[in-house]
């Protein structure tokens, strides 16, 4: 039996724990960030569990979001694909107990930091909403292994930082596809013309910050109009996005590739001069004219389809402002469409 002092200490150290779940679940809603929320909870999960090491994974749209908590710390990484661990453990969808050190392992190894030298134990706790997994968690007990309350605990917590983690890349996703809707072209999926320029104006500010050249390309599609009136205004769709898809599969990081408006495109480069200005022009014309596009409407082998660019910079005019830049461009591609269309002309001053 046990004495009435040892059972109001047990009580009390009950309730001390019961309070510090009881914090730090508020402490959670409190936050946005998803780093600061794993940090919070690694740092605290001590007082309310006898718990060491652990690791979430949860869903975040084609990838996983993998978040491991040990001595106090946290880290959250983004991957492909889980591990054999993972993998075998999300696909039962069934809580799992295994004490260590493991006897039986099926060919599974627990990720190395749950592997703590204290470690007794580790459980395996999948989170499930209407049937489907949305967070699994693997947590490693220290010194002895998990008993009752330590369960609970754990599964409340668990449960609970698991969704308060998903509704963030919820609404991280939302938030992105508002900013999409409000920054690309519905149709080529490029920025639309107000981001482009807005690009631009602060590419050029920049430019002048640093005294390095920008850059920027002006191009249009060839006798787009014959492809509208040959084959109908969903291949010109086509067309234009498939020109979208080459111009950013040519394009370097850090290029801003915009529609500019009808079958008219603006790419600005930055760091870039004059003469990388043109040999850029020169790799997206070749990209669009060296293999025919394959449409719907259109008869096999596909059209030949072309592009027409003109090249301008603010290397010899740093302050030179957006619109006179494209304007330079624009009276370049003229030249280009004048001289015969699928070439590139660079501004120079004569033009």
């Amino acid at each position: 039996m046990i004495d009435a002092t040892l059972w109001r200490d047990i009580k009390v150290h009950q309730l001390v724990r019961y309070e510090a779940l009881v914090n730090l679940l508020d402490d959670i809603q409190l936050l946005d960030d998803i780093e600061q929320i794993s940090k919070r909870i690694a740092s605290q999960w001590k007082y309310f569990a006898n718990a060491t090491n652990w690791r979430l994974v949860l869903p975040a749209n084609s990838e996983f979001l993998v978040i491991d908590g040990s001595r106090g710390t946290a880290q959250v990484t983004r991957v492909a694909s889980l591990g054999a661990w993972d993998a075998h453990h999300w696909q039962q969808k069934l809580p799992q107990r295994r004490l260590l050190p493991l006897t039986d392992q099926d060919g599974l190894r627990p990720p190395d930091h749950l592997l703590f030298p204290s470690s007794k134990e580790i459980i395996v706790l999948p989170f499930a909403r209407d049937g489907k997994c949305f967070g699994m968690l693997s947590i490693a007990a220290h010194q002895l292994p998990f008993n009752d309350l330590d369960m609970k605990f754990i599964q409340l917590m668990g449960r609970q930082f698991a969704t308060r983690v998903v509704d963030i890349l919820l609404r991280q996703q939302a938030t992105q596809i508002l900013i999409e809707r409000a920054t690309r072209d519905a149709l080529t999926g490029l920025l639309n013309r107000g981001t482009i320029l807005e690009r631009l104006s602060s590419q050029l500010a920049l430019a002048r910050r640093t005294q390095q050249a920008l850059s920027v390309i002006l191009l249009d599609i060839d006798h787009f109009k014959m492809v509208n009136d040959t084959y109908g205004h969903a291949a010109g769709d086509d067309v234009l996005r498939e020109i979208a898809r080459r111009l950013l599969s040519d394009a370097r990081d850090g290029d801003h590739v915009g529609r500019y408006g009808g079958e008219e495109f603006l790419v600005v480069l930055y760091p870039c001069n004059q003469a990388e200005a043109v040999r850029a022009a020169e790799r997206f014309r070749q990209g669009v004219a060296a293999t025919l596009m394959t449409i719907e409407a259109a008869p096999a082998p596909g059209l030949p389809i072309t592009i027409s660019l003109g090249a301008a910079s603010a290397e010899d005019c740093p302050q030179i402002g957006a619109a006179d830049l494209i304007q330079r461009a624009d009276r370049a591609l003229y030249t280009s469409k004048a001289t015969g269309r699928n070439c590139v002309t660079a501004f120079v001053a004569s033009n």
